[in-house]
Parts: C-alpha cells; sequence; structure tokens
C-alpha cells in the first residue's frame, strides 16, 4: 500500500495517508482513521444540471459521517457548469476501499442504494409507467393522437431514466479491488 494519495479536487482537497483519510472543504478539514469505519456507499446521484455525479458515504462507528460527490458541491452550479474531478474522486474511492478493507475487516462496503429507498423508488417508478400506459392506452382508444403521443413520450423518458437509475443503484456488496463500474464516473 502507498504511504499517502494527495487529490485535489473542486473546492478543497481529499487525502489518503497511512492510517487516517482527510477530506478538506474551503477552511473546514475533517479526518478519520481507518479502522474505524463502519460503512462505505457508493451511488449514482443524477442532479438536475448534471445527470454523471456519483456519491461516496463513509459512517464511523461512533456515528460521524461524510459524503464526497464527483462535482463541485456549489451553490453557483446554477449559474456554471459542476467542476468535475471523476479520475481523482474514482481513484480516492478504490484507496480508500482498500485501505478500509485492511484496517477495519468488518466494515461494509456497499453500492447503490439502501433497500428501504431501492425498493420504494422502484415501486413509483413502475406506478409511474403504469400510469403513463394506461393513459397513452386510453387516449389513443380515444382517438386523441396528441395526449397519446405525450403519454408515450412521458414513458420512454421515464423509463429511460428510471433504468439508469435503478440499474446503477441497485443494492448489492463489493470486494475493495472490484467495484461495481456503475458507481464509479
Amino acid at each position: 500500500m502507498s504511504a499517502g494519495l494527495d487529490l485535489t479536487r473542486p473546492g478543497g482537497a481529499a487525502r489518503l495517508g497511512a492510517e487516517v483519510f482527510e477530506i478538506s472543504e474551503g477552511g473546514r478539514s475533517v479526518s478519520f482513521a481507518y479502522r474505524e469505519v463502519e460503512l462505505i456507499r457508493l451511488s449514482y446521484r443524477p442532479r438536475s444540471l448534471d445527470y454523471n455525479v456519483y456519491r461516496l458515504d463513509v459512517r464511523m462507528r461512533d456515528g460521524r459521517s461524510v459524503k464526497l460527490f464527483n462535482v463541485a458541491n456549489s451553490p453557483l452550479a446554477v449559474f456554471k457548469p459542476y467542476e468535475r474531478w471523476d479520475r481523482g474522486y474514482a481513484l480516492f474511492v478504490e484507496g480508500l476501499a482498500r485501505r478500509v478493507a485492511a484496517a477495519a475487516p468488518k466494515a461494509q462496503l456497499l453500492a447503490g442504494l439502501p433497500n428501504w429507498r431501492f425498493w420504494p423508488a422502484a415501486a413509483v417508478g413502475a406506478m409511474l409507467a403504469g400510469f403513463l400506459t394506461v393513459r397513452g392506452v386510453a387516449a389513443a382508444v380515444d382517438a386523441d393522437w396528441r395526449a397519446a403521443i405525450v403519454c408515450a413520450l412521458g414513458l420512454m423518458a421515464a423509463l429511460a431514466f428510471l433504468k439508469a437509475f435503478l440499474w446503477r443503484n441497485r443494492p448489492q456488496s463489493f470486494a475493495p479491488g472490484a467495484i461495481p463500474a456503475e458507481v464509479l464516473p
């Protein structure tokens, strides 16, 4: 294992040391010992202005937690494109998973949403798809072609988003050297 990895990210830095990892943002910095990590969760979190957003959640045994995105978490992102650090984020996640697995073998390495969020999201998506299908068929039966086309287009857009979101966020565990590509940029 290397002694350290220092990465510059939008608005701060991320460092993997020999015994601790550190995340700095603005003037604030937090550091955590690898042996104290209880859970690492990676997920896909698209936003309105950027479809390719990924999130790292780390929870310690004492309840403290930290989250990190592959894009700048800036309120100014509404007015300018998100600043990205995709390669650095992936390197940080891979290095963190290896170091945590070595220092805290009981730590959970998880990808996707927790079950309690994934299954309701899938159910809501299925209800939306069902509603759009029923309304589209009803509109077609009534020869209201504009409404039928709007429902068909809405169904296609919803299914495209839901497929990507649910596929990338399906609950699963992973090994330190085998992080699912769906949750990395």
